[in-house]
């Protein structure tokens, strides 16, 4: 238990040592917001991608399968709309995430944070698997899919250390507040401190 809480604290210290200081011209919190802005607007674009990859796929279909319940052909419009489905989720989350940046919750920047990875690897999954479907069905889907799946996994692993970097560094905040509040309790004569809380009740 001491060694995995030794682990996290030296991960979170050598985190703020290399990106404390921000790169590419933005600090932390500056990254992390933009970070939720480029989710919304890239989300927005990946919509209208997956919308258009649906009826090119289903035009398709229709050649290579004329009647789709007999084969697995059935199954691949249902991969789209659970790519369209994660998609519709993130825009709130995406929100929070913007709104939690700027009140320093951690809370919600680390639900933003497990929410990216499982929606990146959500979205690894169910390509695979619609490719094989429609490779299986006669056709193949869109290189552009593999393509801008693989831009978007670049960029969400570029924009993640600023995320967490911010995060560790509000904890660390917090953390020396909390130290320097029990350090001037401590200092305080116990006479004097009754005394205070007295006056304030």
């Amino acid at each position: 238990m001491a060694s995995s809480e030794q682990a996290v604290v030296g991960f979170r210290e050598r985190m703020i040592l290399l990106c404390g200081g921000g790169f590419c011209g933005m600090v932390p919190k500056v990254g992390s917001t933009v970070a939720g802005i480029y989710m919304i607007l890239m989300n927005s674009l990946y919509m209208i991608f997956e919308i258009g990859h649906l009826n090119w796929s289903m035009s398709l279909l229709e050649r290579v399968e004329p009647d789709p319940t007999i084969g697995v052909g059935w199954v691949i419009p249902y991969y789209y709309y659970a790519a369209i489905a994660l998609a519709t989720i993130t825009y709130p989350l995406s929100i929070y995430f913007i709104s939690s940046v700027c009140k320093e919750d951690t809370v919600g920047i680390f639900i933003y944070l497990g929410w990216i990875v499982f929606y990146d690897i959500s979205n690894c999954v169910i390509i695979t698997l619609t490719s094989q479907a429609a490779k299986t069905a006669g056709f193949s889907i869109h290189f552009l899919e593999w393509v801008s799946m693989l831009i978007k996994i670049t960029l969400d692993c570029f924009w993640i250390p600023f995320i967490i970097t911010y995060a560790f560094l509000i904890l660390e905040v917090r953390q020396i507040e909390t130290n320097r509040r029990r350090s001037r309790k401590d200092s305080v004569p116990p006479r004097f401190r009754l005394h205070a809380r007295g006056r304030m009740e």
